[in-house]
């Protein structure tokens, strides 16, 4: 804590009841601050009256100037609960309360004294160690990096040194080609200046936070508790993985360039030129992963950051819905799965536990379902039909509401996904958006697309880039404002038909020809996951619950699901 700034800290028992008042003491056993009348009740206690209790200016002095109440150990979602458990799923510290209602399906969930006690990483200097290992291991790639940058403009420069001795004996004839092939060299060094500066940059900023991070865990392990400690460091970590999982998605598809100045042997029989020669660019894979040793560190303190080639999948179960027509479906929070159903005789939506398989309520619609989206904020299901039919119902408790037809649609509609304020879809040649309010009104035009939403198509948007389907079986991914940022096509893809995005960077892509494929989320990296499916032979959708990344597949009467496994090593 730190009084220097004329903060007036708040007494933590009056918090937690909802009243203020101004700490003037702090106890050194209960890690709290009190003010005069909670110290004297404090001290009047037999159990407690043996605590060391401080002036709270004393307390600054030994935290070096840091306020520990910053690493709060009270529930985010109860304020007046203290966190007690982490769910190791969700990654996430919670009270008692959140354990019992938001986390009791999930598999990982330990006390956090259990956490800390069991292990060695909350003590001593093994931490501090390993953030120190894990800001080395940045270091060695900045160094390279650095390197890298300088090894650029050595070849940027030897390459200038050739075309100058080239154009020697015939330099008037060729001054204004040799500006241009300079201009030509200065923006490709300038591009990879610009390109490693953004590296550089980030490896720095990840060093200084680390410096910063490692002066608070000291200061939290000296003065504070171990649930501060444990909840500090958990921040810690995740934004280690953060800025690893940002290193690797720029870092990965680095390369080494070489570049040498290709001559024009006829240069000297022409009188008049466009140019005096070109540079070639020569690139190979870097043959040691730089970024490896950084993730071996991470790893040591539980941060690990699966690549493309760790992903791999596992059959899980099969449910079957005896005379149905699967057509779509969707996650509902952890409870259910919504499923679209165009069986002959009625068109319905089922609402499915997704633990049980077993179906909770059926709601008749008009249409042909054809894809489902839910807004967990709203807890609102959308609903796209083939028939130019767009439709929203809201969800209370484990019934489906009315079902509203949105009136201002025209067009056929498809896949349907949201990105921040708006819900976006694919619509005939064009992705379009609204406002997912109560009564929306229009939609307004993105950009323009090949694709065609009388049939099956796809659309997710990840770190504010749009991915879809096209007509032309293609995956194509472009920024929100419709700018091609790459388009990937294969022979082994003959009709993708959904998408959807790992927590991993990693698309999975449904294809109607019983297959499922992943792309790198930058389009360089393909494989086949699944060549066939356990039992849907026709399948129609997929989509997957990114908390615990299962994958769903549906089609004719069954769905199957999978798990998909992210198999790290170093």
């Amino acid at each position: 804590m730190d009084n220097g700034n004329d903060k007036s800290f708040q007494c933590n028992p009056c918090k937690r009841h909802e009243q203020k008042s101004e700490a003037k003491f702090w106890c050194e056993q209960c890690s709290e601050a009190f003010c005069e009348k909670c110290n004297s009740m404090h001290s009047w206690m037999k159990l407690l009256m043996t605590h060391d209790v401080v002036s709270i200016e004393d307390v600054g002095c030994k935290t070096d100037g840091l306020d520990l109440r910053e690493v709060s150990e009270y529930c985010r979602m109860h304020p007046l609960k203290m966190v007690e458990v982490f769910c190791f799923q969700h990654k996430t510290p919670c009270c008692g309360l959140c354990a019992g209602i938001d986390h009791r399906k999930c598999d990982n969930v330990k006390q956090i004294e259990e956490i800390v006690h069991s292990s060695e990483m909350y003590t001593g200097n093994s931490l501090l160690g390993s953030l120190n290992d894990i800001k080395e291991s940045t270091k060695t790639v900045l160094q390279a990096k650095e390197q890298e940058m300088a090894n650029i403009n050595v070849i940027a420069e030897n390459t200038e040194e050739d075309a100058t001795n080239f154009i020697h004996g015939i330099r008037s004839k060729l001054d204004i080609c040799f500006e241009v092939f300079k201009k030509q060299l200065t923006v490709f060094r300038d591009e990879q200046n610009t390109r490693l500066n953004k590296r550089i940059r980030l490896l720095e900023q990840l060093i200084q936070s680390i410096e910063q991070w490692i002066k608070v865990i000291e200061v939290v392990q000296t003065s504070g508790s171990i649930i501060q400690l444990f909840v500090h460091v958990e921040t810690v970590k995740q934004q280690i993985e953060a800025s690893v999982k940002e290193m690797e998605h720029l870092c990965s598809s680095d390369t080494d360039i070489l570049v040498h100045f290709k001559k024009n042997e006829t240069l000297q029989k022409l009188e008049s030129v466009d140019q005096i020669g070109s540079f070639s660019m020569e690139e190979k894979e870097i043959e040691i992963n730089q970024l490896g040793d950084v993730f071996k560190m991470c790893s040591k303190i539980g941060i690990c950051v699966p690549k493309f080639e760790d992903i791999s999948i596992q059959h899980s179960r099969t449910m079957h819905f005896p005379r149905s027509k699967l057509t779509c479906g969707v996650c509902i929070a952890d409870k259910f799965i919504l499923l679209g159903d165009a069986t002959t005789n009625q068109k319905m939506l089922h609402l499915v536990d997704r633990t049980t398989g077993l179906t909770i309520s059926k709601t008749g619609i008009t249409g042909d379902v054809k894809r489902l989206y839910f807004d967990k904020d709203l807890n609102r299901i959308f609903i796209s039909c083939y028939s130019k039919g767009l439709f929203y119902a809201d969800l209370k408790g484990e019934t489906i509401a009315k079902i509203i037809k949105m009136s201002f649609n025209t067009d056929f509609v498809g896949a349907l996904c949201r990105f921040d304020k708006h819900i976006y879809i694919t619509v005939n040649n064009a992705i379009k958006k609204f406002i997912p309010s109560d009564s929306p009104k229009e939609m307004t035009k993105c950009f323009l697309t090949n694709t065609n939403s009388t049939e099956l198509n796809g659309v997710t948007i990840w770190k504010e880039k749009v991915f879809y389907t096209t007509v032309d079986k293609e995956i194509k991914c472009a920024s929100l404002d419709g700018r091609e940022i790459f388009t990937y096509k294969s022979d082994k893809m003959r009709q993708p038909v959904s998408i959807a995005m790992l927590s991993a960077d990693v698309l999975l892509i449904l294809d109607r020809n019983c297959t499922l494929h992943a792309l790198s989320s930058d389009g360089k990296k393909h494989s086949i996951l699944l060549q066939k499916f356990q039992k849907v032979a026709d399948p129609c959708d997929m989509w997957i619950n990114i908390d615990d990344n299962t994958v769903y597949i549906a089609g004719g009467e069954h769905i199957d699901v999978y798990k998909i496994e992210l198999n790290v090593k170093f």
